[in-house]
């Protein structure tokens, strides 16, 4: 508080997270026990039933510490109210009301302390749990559950099911302080609390039916939402092609459509959040009325000081459990619907890690399939009988029609299919390049080197291998460009050579290669298949997969392999060219297409020494070389010069930058936003007139209450009895009233600034952590588990760490609001 109070706090400033805080220490605990369970709630209370128990005994005593106030109360005005009362008389229960207020706020101090832990630890726990789910979710599991059906899992529904946390105590203690208050009323106003129960069984019976609606609705709610969030992601996904193809307005209907049929069980729900909110205000005052009511009217007894100040003080206790009940009731009512979405997903299939053997029958095998049956059904497999063996250091390529299946062979050696016989074996380290490119949202280097160690010399040599070196010349920060999220400021041809890029400076043993060169122009993939396949890759295992028929006829292809209905049709390269007698460009000859310095080209390729291999990379790609002999004797990479090293701009290449913040007070412009935001001045205007109406006129039925008992001291009891029942109509028609202002005001609120809400929420979120990483790993969960558990478990942690960030920044949040409670606490209990 200090040195917030001196200068902009910082994330270094926050207090780390304890070790038995931390999401990794906490996963270590939750997860055997979920495993052998297979149930949240009980592993939840296997990890954390003690010290929700804990938690439980510290409120308990806090209510029970609670429920002194009106004791002493009634004995102080009791007092007052007898003309023998002295001065000790009254500082004696004072003096303990200090005290008790005191240790009160110790108490509750603790268990909110005790509470915000727990919560910690449960949202590590949790969310760790779905993201390791997420990275083992098999091909077919993964088509039941869309990006945004999981990305609403680790948002909006994980709150909702967190908040059991807060109110897993609060389900049993506050209906028994319901109870303790009742019985206090019991001894206040006598059998006359017969009618206050019966108040309160009604109310009950109300909020029940209000909470069935309101889950029924939540669950409506949620399932239009994951309709119209999956749309949403994939307009994101899709957005180049949307605005080529002008499709932007047929888009934006079909999302509003959605969003307004979402909007309608929204406000059907907001209307029944309304009915509950007014429930919680017109049942105390509904219980007050009725308590008093009866009490003159039928018991016929006259309402003393003593009587109707410790009362009301009951009362007014009664009211926060009252209002609080069905909030709890309805928190854990749209928690079960969402703890049903949360078992679904954790039973779906996962990918099995034992289908892909790291074993091969020789030392000479890289890849070996023997027999195998794989697909998605095991009723109708993809692939019968599929038999292919691969030797280290080949080059094969992988061809056939559209539909045929070359991603799905791919799919086979990485373990993404499952098998229903057979044997498949990779022996050695796999890099994978996906149809698809897959690009984090982080800078161009970062997504290069893949969490690996930055070698300069090898990863210039991929970018040149990869023709990218002269590309990074074009961004004013160069390698250290932020890129976005799916590589939005790059093109689609960049996209695919940054995760050829990725794969290559893997250095992995065996490469799996989908389509790597689809994405690029003829020269370009000429260039790339030279100086990769040709010149990285030389001594590597590689399965490339193509429709380029120069690489499919290529001399220096070891084999083809074409994939027909299902089947492999193998073809080996007889005429294959060696390594130690190749021209340098590898594909074939189609037409001559040179300049004037290659006029002396013979008809057989064989080109004469005066024409240069920059020349070469200009011309057509299916022209032969002009140079013979051996590739070694030549540079397949044009040096870089690090002579003189590049300096960048790294701030120009940053898409997201540090957020500037005002210091100093708020400003009026921040307030005139949120105020612009609720709906101007008309709404607020009717906002203010409500509440004033519903605050005076509570006010005056306490006075109107306050004015009749006082009379009771200076008349008759038979005088007294005559006029309740004019005083209690006038009480009646004053609460009456202030449950229609209640219910206005709720309805008012759940309707007119329905649409403003949109508004606060956007600007809400922007200081929120972002679901990049989530979703990202949503997308690349193959790539990653193809690169190897290594690469899995990096981005495991790396979610541990976002989430003890984000964490530790709300624990500190929550700790600074439970100081400053405290201290609010004890000056409350210091004016008494």
């Amino acid at each position: 508080m200090s040195l917030g109070n001196q200068r902009q706090l910082e994330s270094s400033d926050l207090w780390p997270l304890q070790q038995e805080n931390q999401c990794d220490f906490v996963s270590r605990q939750f997860e055997p026990k979920y495993h052998a369970t297979k149930s949240i709630v009980k592993a939840s209370l296997s990890v954390f039933g003690l010290r929700a128990l804990f938690i439980g005994f510290l409120q308990l005593v806090a209510m029970v510490a609670s429920l002194y106030g009106p004791i002493v109360l009634q004995q102080v005005v009791s007092s007052v109210e007898t003309t023998s009362a002295d001065f000790q008389t009254l500082l004696v229960p004072i003096v303990m009301l200090f005290v008790v207020k005191v240790f009160q706020a110790v108490v509750k101090t603790q268990s909110d302390l005790q509470n915000e832990i727990m919560y910690v630890q449960f949202t590590s726990a949790l969310q760790n749990l779905l993201y390791k789910k997420t990275m083992v979710l098999n091909a077919k599991s993964r088509k039941l559950k869309s990006t945004g059906e999981i990305s609403n899992l680790f948002t909006s529904d994980m709150w909702q099911v967190l908040a059991v946390s807060f109110t897993a105590n609060d389900i049993w203690i506050t209906p028994l302080q319901v109870v303790a208050l009742l019985f206090m009323l019991w001894q206040v106003l006598g059998w006359a609390m017969v009618t206050g129960i019966v108040v309160i069984g009604v109310a009950f019976i109300v909020n029940r039916f209000l909470a069935t609606a309101s889950r029924n609705t939540w669950k409506e709610l949620m399932e239009k939402k994951d309709i119209r969030m999956k749309v949403v992601n994939e307009v994101f996904g899709s957005m180049q092609i949307i605005k080529l193809n002008a499709w932007e307005e047929r888009y934006y209907v079909k999302i509003r459509d959605f969003r307004d049929d979402e909007l309608k069980s929204l406000w059907t729900g907001s209307c029944i959040q309304a009915g509950m909110i007014a429930m919680n205000y017109i049942a105390p005052v509904a219980l007050t009325t009725v308590s008093f009511a009866s009490y003159v009217l039928l018991f016929k007894q006259t309402l003393t000081a003593s009587k109707v100040f410790t009362a009301l003080a009951l009362f007014n206790m009664i009211k926060a459990p009252m209002m609080r009940l069905p909030q709890i009731i309805a928190t854990w009512m749209q928690s079960l619907v969402l703890y049903k979405r949360f078992t679904e997903f954790l039973a779906l299939d996962e990918r099995d890690p034992t289908i892909v053997s790291p074993t091969v029958s020789s030392n000479a095998m890289a890849i070996e399939v023997v027999d195998g049956c794989f697909g998605w059904d095991a009723d109708k497999p993809f692939f019968n009988h599929l038999n292919v063996s691969v030797k280290r250091g080949e080059l094969v390529v992988l061809h056939g029609s559209v539909g045929e299946g070359k991603s799905s062979f791919c799919n086979v050696l990485l373990g993404e299919l499952d098998k229903y016989g057979g044997s498949v074996g990779v022996s050695g380290r796999v890099a994978f390049f996906a149809q698809q490119p897959w690009i984090q949202n982080m800078t161009i280097r970062e997504n290069i080197l893949f969490g690996l160690p930055y070698d300069r010399v090898k990863y210039n040599s991929v970018l040149e291998a990869c023709a990218l070196a002269k590309d990074l010349t074009l961004f004013a920060a160069g390698d250290r460009t932020e890129i976005g999220s799916k590589g939005v400021i790059v093109s689609g041809g960049q996209k695919a050579r940054i995760s050829q890029a990725r794969a290559y400076y893997s250095d992995a043993d065996i490469f799996i290669l989908d389509s790597p060169l689809s994405a690029v122009d003829a020269i370009v993939q000429n260039e790339i298949f030279t100086k990769c396949m040709l010149g990285l890759l030389r001594h590597k295992t590689i399965l490339l997969v193509t429709h380029s028929p120069e690489i499919i006829g290529s001399p220096y292809v070891d084999r083809t392999i074409e994939i027909k209905d299902g089947a492999l049709v193998e073809t080996v390269n007889g005429a294959k060219i060696g390594l130690d007698k190749s021209p340098i460009s590898p594909l074939k000859a189609r037409q001559y297409f040179t300049d004037d310095s290659s006029e002396d080209l013979l008809e057989d390729g064989v080109a004469v020494t005066t024409v240069h291999y920059q020349d070469m990379m200009l011309v057509s790609p299916s022209v032969k070389s002009p140079f013979g002999g051996h590739l070694e004797q030549y540079c397949l990479f044009t040096p870089i010069d690090d002579s003189q090293p590049k300096t960048y701009n790294e701030t120009s290449g940053k898409l997201v930058v540090v957020e500037e913040r005002e210091a100093g007070r708020v400003s009026s412009e921040v307030f005139l936003a949120y105020f612009n935001a609720v709906g101007g001045w008309p709404v607020v205007i009717v906002l203010l007139v409500v509440q004033s109406a519903w605050q005076g006129l509570q006010v005056t039925s306490d006075l109107w209450l306050s004015s009749w008992t006082s009379t009771g001291s200076t008349t008759t009891s038979e005088e007294f009895l005559d006029s309740a029942q004019y005083n209690i109509l006038i009480y009646t028609l004053l609460a009456v009233s202030s449950s229609v202002m209640v219910v206005f005001r709720s309805l008012m609120v759940s309707g007119l600034c329905l649409s403003k809400a949109r508004e606060l929420v956007r600007l809400s979120k922007t200081t929120r952590s972002t679901m990049t990483h989530i979703s990202e790993s949503i997308d690349g969960a193959v790539l990653m588990r193809a690169f190897g558990p290594k690469q899995v478990r990096r981005f495991e942690r790396l979610h541990q760490v976002k989430v003890d960030r984000n964490n530790e920044t709300n624990f500190c949040s929550d700790l600074a609001g439970q100081w400053f409670a405290f201290r609010i606490q004890m000056i409350s209990a210091s004016i008494l």
